[in-house]
């Protein structure tokens, strides 16, 4: 009998401080859990559903007469950057028209897409071509079928410094100097002040989804 009062006395109950002092252990590591979460969600850029950016469109949404002026300056874009080479400056819109360049030379452009006008804006280190079709109200009457958005070629200058973001983000051992973008405003809309994203345009993208450098949106 003394023996079995002897090992019960033996038994050792953790004190209720040692209790409390695992349970806030675990509270401390899920708030740290938490917060990290958070943290990545604050960082990482927004997506859609398709994996792209928040600030991209695919091309294959793009309706009635858009894709054919996309295409077309997906393929002014190699020849501007041609003739930036060549003459060490951005050619103004006038110089692109007599180089018979569509978009710029409407003349082999559809009834649709011929109202748009074009301006040149740009920067130390890149050039944006802005075109909108003032002429809307006058094709409607005459039967065509006018394109009522806003499209800008971007043409980023890499080298440059200082250019404007998003932009692609160039893998080792790339040694692209330009990189160009077009971004499409679903009206008619005036050059944006400030970042394209922030202003309603998007960043048209085809394929597979490139990864972006983000830093500040320009």
């Amino acid at each position: 009998m003394s023996n079995s009062v002897a090992a019960a006395k033996e038994i050792v109950v953790p004190p209720l401080a040692a209790g409390r002092e695992a349970l806030g252990l675990i509270v401390a590591i899920c708030c740290i859990l938490v917060i990290a979460g958070l943290r990545v969600a604050q960082v990482a850029p927004e997506t859609v559903g398709d994996g792209i950016q928040i600030y991209q469109m695919r091309d294959i949404k793009l309706r009635n007469q858009a894709p054919v002026l996309y295409r077309s300056l997906l393929g002014a874009a190699d020849t501007i950057t041609q003739l930036r080479e060549e003459s060490g400056a951005w050619l103004d819109v006038a110089a692109l028209q007599q180089e018979d360049l569509p978009p710029f030379a409407a003349k082999f452009l559809p009834a649709g897409l011929s109202g748009f006008t074009w301006e040149l804006r740009q920067g130390a280190s890149w050039v944006d071509y802005y075109g909108i079709n003032k002429n809307t109200a006058a094709e409607e009457k005459s039967g065509a079928d006018p394109l009522e958005n806003s499209f800008i070629l971007r043409i980023i200058d890499l080298q440059g410094g200082n250019y404007p973001y998003p932009v692609i983000k160039q893998e080792q051992g790339q040694l692209n100097r330009f990189s160009a973008q077009i971004w499409i405003n679903p009206k008619i809309a005036e050059y944006p002040d400030g970042p394209l994203a922030d202003k309603g345009w998007k960043w048209i993208v085809s394929g597979n989804t490139p990864t972006t450098e983000e830093k500040q949106l320009n």
